[in-house]
């Protein structure tokens, strides 16, 4: 096992996770549930696209007929089982098996798959708290549509809400293209806005769109009063993350145009009301002292996210708006495979900042050469520690693996004599939390 010289004895503070998105006693899966969803890329590649589509969207209307009729006749299990074998060999898979280690010890995979299964089903709060404590987390910010803190305290567990429903109020144009993640997060974005109409006491959407405007604001507002510290845009797995500015006369018109025809297939007038609604909720969000996460750079492993929308530099003309230059932003994810466009993009934006969540248990090696980047090249207050995961167990695992490529980051610099030892270890508690908690002014 790697020796850590800087972030041993650190407190972790996880800027982007999906704690409190199991929902115990809902289709449980162990551990192999992750497996399983990684293993739909694969699935969807041997089999007919208008049967996969028809498979999910059965899966989705637990339609147990349809998904048992399908299955057998292109052997799906068996294409997952074959799918789980070929990623045995990935960080994904190592960090599974150790994450498991560590929380239940050494046994066989299927009492490994039992336990996992049985946490999760009898107290997941406590499996994902042991998961915190075993990685030395102090507290996660967790990306959920909502979050009951009667059961995830705010102490640990504090929310982060995405916008993303409220830029598409008339649902979005027809998807055709490959794969069911895309059509997965607009069924997603369309729930969480039902919801959200809900508690703002209405049954259906304004008629017109200056009430729907002060709708989204004061829901937002309530958000925030809820507890919600931050906000996310999810939408580069829906569109591009090139947001123009729109005048108000436009987005007034393309709200109108699309209530006069649900569901309107024409994407231009869905663009420009996202575009305008992008700008407004950002500056309401400053207003009320929410950062703002962006997802940038690669999506699931099934086709959807088009990584060309998903590039940050589609983020500039959004990033330097005068309107936004306090708003406080993080491009998540370490944008891969678009890592120092991020550090480009951060450097010349003091309200601009870097996490490299997902990395750790999906990038390893990228993570360890892009710390060395990202510390040589960005001031100390830029940089973020995050997993991006709603796995106790991958948790446990990233946390380890991100201690250890940062430390390597800082025994590269100090050997090099770009830092001095008291500097590595100053950068080793910005990074692992003082920086997230300065940006969003929690004290840790």
């Amino acid at each position: 096992m790697t020796t850590l010289t800087y972030t041993a004895g650190v407190p972790a503070f996880d800027h982007h996770s999906h704690a409190a998105y199991v929902r115990p006693g809902e289709d449980i899966h162990g551990f192999d549930g992750y497996e399983r969803e990684y293993a739909m890329g694969h699935v969807e590649a041997n089999m007919p696209h208008e049967e996969y589509i028809a498979y999910t969207a059965a899966t989705v209307a637990r339609d147990h007929e349809t998904v048992t009729r399908i299955a057998e006749k292109f052997r799906i299990e068996e294409l997952i089982q074959e799918s789980i074998r070929f990623q045995s060999t990935t960080v994904h898979a190592s960090s599974l098996a150790e994450g498991c280690e560590a929380l239940y010890g050494s046994r066989t995979r299927d009492e490994l798959a039992t336990i996992s299964r049985n946490r999760r089903r009898d107290d997941f709060l406590g499996l994902y708290d042991q998961a915190l404590h075993a990685s030395d987390t102090v507290a996660v910010l967790t990306d959920i549509p909502t979050i009951d803190h009667t059961v995830w305290p705010h102490s640990r567990y504090k929310g982060i809400a995405r916008i993303d429903p409220y830029f598409f109020p008339f649902g979005h144009p027809a998807y055709t293209e490959r794969g069911a993640d895309t059509p997965r997060f607009q069924r997603i974005f369309s729930a969480v806005l039902d919801d959200q109409l809900r508690l703002g006491g209405l049954s259906e959407l304004p008629t017109n769109f200056d009430d729907y405007l002060t709708f989204v604001l004061d829901s937002l507002s309530r958000r925030r009063q809820e507890g919600f510290v931050g906000v996310k845009i999810a939408s580069a797995y829906v569109r591009t993350l090139s947001f123009e500015p729109v005048s108000l006369s436009d987005a007034r018109l393309a709200y109108t145009t699309m209530a006069s025809s649900a569901g309107h297939p024409d994407p231009a007038p869905h663009k420009l009301l996202a575009d305008f609604m992008a700008y407004e909720i950002a500056a309401h969000a400053s207003s009320l002292g929410m950062p703002m996460q962006i997802h940038t750079g690669m999506g699931h492993s099934e086709p959807g996210l088009k990584l060309a929308n998903a590039n940050p530099l589609n983020l500039e003309r959004f990033l330097d708006s005068p309107r936004l230059n306090q708003l406080r932003v993080i491009l998540i994810h370490g944008g891969y495979p678009y890592s120092s466009i991020l550090a480009a993009l951060s450097q010349a934006r003091g309200n601009v900042f870097v996490d490299f969540s997902w990395m750790p248990y999906l990038q390893q090696h990228s993570l360890h050469r892009m710390l060395q980047e990202w510390l040589e090249v960005l001031p100390a207050n830029k940089v973020m520690f995050g997993t991006d995961t709603g796995s106790p167990e991958l948790h446990v695992a990233a946390t380890r693996r991100a201690r250890v490529a940062l430390d390597a980051a800082l025994n590269s610099g100090t050997s090099t004599g770009l830092w001095s030892a008291r500097q590595a270890g100053w950068l080793a508690e910005r990074v692992m939390h003082q920086n997230l908690c300065d940006v969003y002014g929690i004290t840790l």
